[in-house]
């Protein structure tokens, strides 16, 4: 019989697999070592094959292991992602296994040890592993060095002698018994109880629309026992890295910690190996991690739910760069299991599959445990008097502080890192920009001196003595940063305990444990941050949560800026007033937008009706479906104006758009194509050398 083998190698001829004769049935998804050219290699079975003409075709030498690695639903699932996403196969299976060796992801065999029998012996190291072994029915020898610090000359003589007996393994015996897990189900209310049985009764992807601290995690948790139950697994998808921390503990107290896993771009490649091969081989029943956690190894999947649904970080920004939610529908078909999205903020595009019944819709209308929603004041930047406080109000100040006399706390949002939003020249007012993105370099603090980032491509930069433009001496920081807000509190309230929470402070989940603690805990009365502390945190004695300036972002040339900064502002309003009642500040410069007054008084169903109606006006996702290529290297904007002119001579009934793009200083163009079947341009242009995004979140 002939396979299509994808083979480990790197060569892009070979990217979409190659055919191989087998004289025995290799599973789907079994890991296989084939001849190519000179050398042996990895590769995974895809399916058949067909002939593929008079040729003498090289035979697999071996299966690696008698169980496939990916499910049949896998694999048709990486075929998707190759068809849909315009990629190679190759590019479509790196987000389902990890990176080579895969040989390193089947089980392992390990040695247990088990003592037959209690003897007195000499050696004080032997004496100590009979010690250690008479209270445990059998150990491994990684736990026997671990807890002991012998070495495995200490063990042989006592083999030996038979004083102990050694058994080969594997760390995922195929016969372990599956554990039994003693569920405590979450008490629902009757909106949650309503919206769990919406979600039970539908065929169909359900979008689970509930205010912010409605308790959308208790309805998670009920659904995750439910699967738990008829013996299914759950993926539990979150936005950012950080809130695995926001999460796990809910779900390990729920399951147990062994049946919980996290997966996540931020473990080291063993870590990444270790949890891989629990998920498939082990018996874990939820795994809660990022995007990149959709593609966990589950064998039997019931449900996947996708919390805070809107996000844009579920879009993946390197090939393959497919959207979890796509890519999410596609995997629950083929596994015949339920989707969820939840969000207090839903997506343009879940919001319009729920008024075409693509997806059912399930609402939550109030807050958990009879709690209000907060007070929203709106602060009008233009009428106020900073001087040496820019960008704190009078308002906010006085909000502050009268939550230090309640011992309350406050958490402030500042969408800007750093000390300053930028360096600027006092003579001739230019900003020091960064060459490569030609955006103003944002300033940051190290010690007593300062340094330049371009937070787009991550260069940093000295200060210069002089101004770039004019040579004057005359440079200064401009704007805020979450450095100098920190600054500005500190003086402002000395006996105040602060957090910072932006990139610079939260590198890993294990920072943001230790501060999620720190503030269920009253250790910290105020928590400044930027994105991080918008989303997904249920901290109970949060009164007051406050918005420094709430128009970053809100006019860049992008289609979906609007939608950004409402789904912005309405998820910090949710951090507010959870357990007690809360207040909420929006300091602007338009208090007047829509995204600002709509969000203050809570009417994201207002904002979401009148948005979709511009973009249907103006011909936008989800009224359309959009492509964007992206040319780098040689000749960027030569190779996007040839297509551009070529696809406006050859395609009718399309929208079709060049320029360079905002952050790639000029070495980086797109071309822009829009409309009902914007794939059907592909076919009459080159894209070599071109990357091809399909439903691009990211358009300046």
């Amino acid at each position: 019989m002939l396979l299509t083998v994808l083979t480990a190698a790197k060569s892009p001829g070979i990217s979409g697999g190659l055919s191989y004769e087998a004289d025995n049935d290799i599973a789907d998804g079994c890991i296989v070592r084939v001849p190519l050219r000179n050398k042996s290699v990895e590769g995974v079975v895809l399916g058949s094959s067909k002939p593929v003409g008079d040729f003498d075709l090289k035979k697999i030498q071996e299966s690696l292991y008698d169980q496939p690695l990916l499910t049949q639903a896998h694999i048709r699932t990486v075929q998707w992602v190759s068809e849909y996403y315009c990629c190679s196969l190759r590019q479509a299976m790196r987000v389902f296994l990890p990176s080579p060796p895969w040989e390193a992801l089947l089980p392992k065999k390990i040695s247990k040890y088990t003592l037959l029998k209690k003897e007195e012996v000499r050696g004080a190291k032997q004496q100590s592993i009979i010690e250690y072994l008479s209270h445990k029915d059998s150990a491994t020898w990684d736990e026997i060095r671990t807890e002991l610090g012998v070495s495995r000359a200490a063990i042989k003589p006592l083999i030996e002698k038979e004083i102990l007996s050694e058994i080969r393994e594997s760390e995922y015996p195929p016969d372990a018994p599956v554990s039994e897990i003693d569920i405590t189900h979450p008490v629902l209310s009757d909106q949650q109880k309503e919206a769990y049985k919406i979600i039970n009764e539908s065929d169909k992807p359900t979008l689970l629309f509930g205010v912010t601290g409605s308790g959308k995690t208790e309805v998670y948790a009920q659904l995750i026992a439910d699967a738990v139950k008829v013996g299914k697994q759950s993926i539990l998808l979150v936005p950012e890295i950080l809130l695995t921390e926001a999460n796990i503990n809910r779900f390990t107290d729920l399951l147990g910690k062994d049946a919980v896993a996290m997966l996540h771009s931020r473990l080291t490649p063993a870590q990444k190996r270790d949890e891989w091969k629990r998920i498939r081989f082990g018996d874990v029943k939820l795994v809660i991690g990022s995007r990149s956690a959709l593609f966990a190894p589950v064998t039997n999947l019931g449900l996947v739910i996708i919390d805070e649904e809107h996000e844009w970080t579920y879009k993946n920004e390197q090939t393959p760069r497919y959207h979890a939610r796509e890519t999410a529908e596609v995997l629950c078909k083929e596994f015949g299991a339920k989707l969820l999205l939840g969000t207090a903020t839903p997506s343009l595009e879940a919001w319009s599959r729920t008024i075409s019944g693509r997806y059912s819709l399930a609402r939550i209308d109030d807050r958990y445990g009879d709690a209000q929603m907060p007070l929203v004041k709106v602060v009008d930047l233009a009428q106020v008097k900073f001087g040496e406080s820019y960008p704190f109000s009078n308002t906010v100040f006085d909000a502050i502080e009268e939550r230090l006399k309640k011992g309350e706390q406050s958490i402030l949002f500042l969408n800007r890192r750093g000390v300053a939003t930028s360096m600027m020249c006092l003579d001739c007012r230019r900003r020091v920009v960064s060459p490569d993105s030609n955006l103003p370099f944002t300033v940051h603090r190290k010690g007593e001196s300062m340094y330049l980032q371009d937070h787009t491509t991550g260069a940093i930069a000295e200060v210069p003595s002089v101004c770039p433009g004019c040579e004057s001496v005359n440079l200064r920081p401009i704007g805020a940063g979450t450095q100098r807000v920190e600054d500005i509190i500190t003086r402002k309230f000395p006996n105040a305990r602060i957090l910072r929470a932006d990139a610079d402070t939260l590198k890993s989940p294990e920072q943001m444990r230790l501060m999620l603690k720190k503030m269920l805990e009253n250790q910290a009365d105020i928590l400044l941050g930027t994105q991080s502390v918008v989303k997904g945190l249920d901290l109970p004695n949060v009164t007051l949560a406050a918005v420094l300036v709430a128009d970053v972002g809100m006019s860049l040339p992008h289609f979906r800026a609007g939608e950004r900064t409402f789904q912005l502002l309405t998820q910090l309003t949710g951090r507010s007033g959870r357990k007690k009642p809360g207040e909420v500040i929006i300091q602007t410069f338009r208090p007047e937008s829509p995204e600002v007054k709509l969000s203050a008084m809570h009417k994201t169903e207002e904002f979401i009706t009148k948005e979709l109606q511009m973009r249907q006006i103006a011909g936008y996702p989800p009224e359309s479906n959009m492509i964007r290529l992206i040319y780098r290297g040689i000749e960027p904007k030569r190779r996007a104006e040839e297509h551009y002119t070529l696809l406006r001579s050859k395609v009718e009934d399309l929208a079709i758009g060049c320029a360079p793009t905002l952050f790639g200083g000029g070495k980086e163009w797109h071309v822009f194509i829009r409309g009902a079947n914007p794939k059907s341009a592909l076919e009459h242009i080159d894209l070599s050398d071109t990357v091809v995004d399909i439903d691009p979140l990211d358009c300046v």
